[in-house]
């Protein structure tokens, strides 16, 4: 179910940067951490990919050092968190974090595809979440891919797809 999903995913983002008469070919770039980062119309949209890597970038700082203020200046007032745990509102976050944070530890989240659309209005990442739950110690690796809506470069929505199957996030 993951790869079906995460190759619908990837093949959206993709259709949206395939080159048409009045787009250059896509690039690729490769950030520091060694991560593709695919574009449409480079040219059109010259700085984006690093801001998206850098948007990328702070959300995952966000988690991983439980404070939502590194990553809440990316995100709309009225943005949301669309999950298979739910939804969660921007101004919200903060308080999810924790609350994730009371059953986990030890997060460590590796991204390793960014795809962003033509018009740098939509990006697609696929990232391991690293985890340890609390109870028992068990440590597990979630396979998450995420596309994320942008309104003037801010989030509107970030939504998840993962399975939550032998994940140890299934069970706090």
């Amino acid at each position: 179910m993951r790869v079906i999903l995460l190759a619908f995913l990837i093949s959206s983002v993709s259709a949206v940067a395939k080159p048409t008469i009045t787009q250059a070919p896509s690039s690729i770039a490769t950030d520091s951490t060694g991560v593709e980062i695919r574009q449409g119309d480079s040219a059109r949209n010259d700085n984006s990919t690093a801001k998206i890597r850098a948007l990328v970038d702070r959300q995952v700082q966000a988690w991983e050092k439980h404070d939502f203020r590194i990553a809440a200046p990316d995100w709309l007032s009225n943005g949301e968190l669309i999950s298979p745990g739910g939804h969660v509102a921007a101004k919200d976050m903060q308080a999810a974090i924790a609350g994730y944070f009371e059953g986990f530890t030890d997060l460590r989240v590796e991204v390793k595809d960014v795809f962003i659309s033509a018009d740098g209005r939509k990006a697609a990442i696929q990232w391991d979440w690293n985890v340890t739950r609390r109870r028992d110690g068990k440590r597990g690796v979630t396979h998450d891919a995420i596309i994320v809506h942008l309104v003037g470069g801010k989030i509107a929505s970030w939504s998840e797809y993962f399975d939550f199957g032998d994940s140890v996030d299934a069970k706090p």
